[in-house]
């Protein structure tokens, strides 16, 4: 039976970040239920000599961001470009187009709400299960009206676009879901928020963070880690992979280690959670109710690649603005009669043009309950319905220009993932975050320690919270270990 001195679970920028930190003196084994690398940071090749990420895609800040200061100095970053009244495209659903400006003022309205919104986490004067919705529908509308002087079906249009917006950067369900009262408690680093990579997107980073990793035989990939249990003679504990490799289920071996750092998804431990630990009724006890009530929703991207461009030039994202509900516009007879479809339809409202390439490449955002209805459905069919409603807002043939290559997401069915990425719901409190990344310690010795992006305090959601929580807890044993 092999014997280590701790088991990594997670090769994603937490588990990699643990294992960095570890370094070359501890003997460690990290395992890794996919075939890669990277959790939810996935690099794909779409085009010859373009790639593009279908997880994590930005930086969030720059001061004192470690994930920036590494791409900063592997120098895959894109230097920042000025912003113009060109780079954004605002199409209304009756194929006119709106006036930038107006967008920018619109915008300006909606930060200033979010801005209040998140000051509720300082001030502690609303209720933990209030929304961020309930304020939205509270205080939004009256001052967009007053701001823009524009007819309601403009205004509606734009409370839905950011709204969708929001469900995308939260990785909400619903903006029913999000609590209000936690809402502040995510911290915005100073430098730009929107940090784009040069071609090649995170694959750059991935590879850095695994050349600190001695050698192959401390990665196992295709392994899923099915039980933890706390050997309390030996005071260690006894690790069960089934190698995934292996056609049957049966196919479990055994490691013995004295520590496991745990960087799982938070979706996956929604699933798994009682299974895995089932020995482990104090850890059960400590963990259960916080991984119920802190949230877990899925965001996915629908990349199309064209021989040639058909928008603007130099557009660097289209705008959609849903003026009609429900959209008057009709699709190929073969997606009409799908069901889901209009869901999908009425939730798409943003194009992005990738920067990083001279390829045509469009990136089109799904969140909310669209992002998981997408799914369901294969790429070629998903891309054709976001090709004809950006053909239908800029009021040109969808049977022309058609796209050549066709790639989506689906984090939500990904079995070790189920979804993108945490945040603060209306169930849960910040005691929930700290009962999520509290050790396991049976012996009075830390011996189960969780990593992960939720566990963050600060930074859930981001890769650099990731990494952050994976040298956090690493450091934290090293510290053990030297005693």
């Amino acid at each position: 039976m092999q014997s280590v001195k701790v088991v990594i679970v997670g090769g994603g920028a937490a588990g990699l970040g643990a294992a960095k930190t570890l370094g070359l003196y501890v003997d460690y084994l990290l395992v890794e239920a996919q075939d890669y690398l990277g959790g939810r940071i996935r690099t794909v090749d779409i085009a010859p000599n373009v790639a593009v990420d279908l997880g994590a895609q930005f930086i969030h800040g720059k001061v004192n961001n470690i994930v920036y200061d590494v791409c900063k100095n592997l120098n895959c970053i894109m230097p920042a470009s000025e912003k113009t009244d060109n780079d954004t495209l605002v199409l209304a659903s009756n194929q006119t187009v709106i006036d930038s400006k107006l967008f920018d003022k619109a915008t300006a309205v909606w930060q200033a709400i979010l801005e209040e919104a998140a000051a509720f986490f300082e001030k502690k004067t609303r209720p933990s299960h209030h929304s961020l919705s309930d304020y939205l529908v509270e205080h939004f509308k009256k001052r967009l009206s007053v701001a823009l002087g524009y007819s309601d079906d403009i205004i509606d249009a734009f409370i839905d676009y950011f709204s969708q917006t929001e469900l995308i950067e939260n990785g909400c369900s619903s903006l029913s879901d999000l609590s209000l009262a936690d809402y502040g408690s995510f911290e915005y680093l100073d430098g730009d928020y929107i940090n784009e990579f040069q071609n090649g997107g995170y694959r750059s980073f991935i590879a850095y963070m695994k050349s600190f990793l001695p050698d192959e035989k401390r990665i196992r990939l295709n392994s899923e880690v099915v039980r933890v249990k706390y050997v309390q003679d030996s005071h260690r504990l006894q690790v069960d992979i089934r190698d995934l490799n292996h056609s049957s289920e049966n196919e479990i071996t055994t490691i013995l280690c004295d520590h496991v750092i745990w960087t799982s998804s938070l979706g996956y431990l929604k699933g798994n959670f009682s299974s895995i630990f089932a020995t482990e009724k104090e850890l059960l006890e400590q963990k259960r109710q916080a991984i119920e009530n802190l949230g877990f929703d899925t965001v996915n991207k629908v990349v199309l690649v064209y021989e040639k461009s058909f928008w603007p030039k130099d557009v660097k994202e289209m705008i959609l603005l849903h003026t009609q509900k429900p959209l008057p516009i009709l699709l190929s007879e073969s997606l009409n009669d799908l069901a889901d479809i209009r869901t999908i339809t009425e939730a798409i409202h943003r194009y992005d043009v990738l920067p990083s390439t001279d390829t045509p490449v469009l990136i089109c955002w799904l969140g909310g309950p669209a992002a998981v209805l997408a799914e369901n459905f294969s790429n070629e069919i998903i891309g054709q319905v976001c090709h004809e409603v950006l053909c239908y807002f800029l009021n040109i043939s969808s049977k022309s220009n058609l796209p050549i290559n066709i790639v989506k997401s689906a984090w939500h069915t990904n079995r070790f993932v189920r979804g993108s990425y945490s945040y603060y719901s209306t169930k849960s409190t910040r005691k929930d975050g700290e009962l999520l990344r509290a050790p396991y310690a049976p012996d009075g010795i830390p011996r189960i320690q969780f990593a992960g992006e939720a566990t963050h305090e600060k930074f859930y959601s981001t890769v650099h919270g990731a990494l952050e929580s994976g040298i956090r807890e690493s450091t934290k044993l090293l510290s053990v270990i030297k005693k």
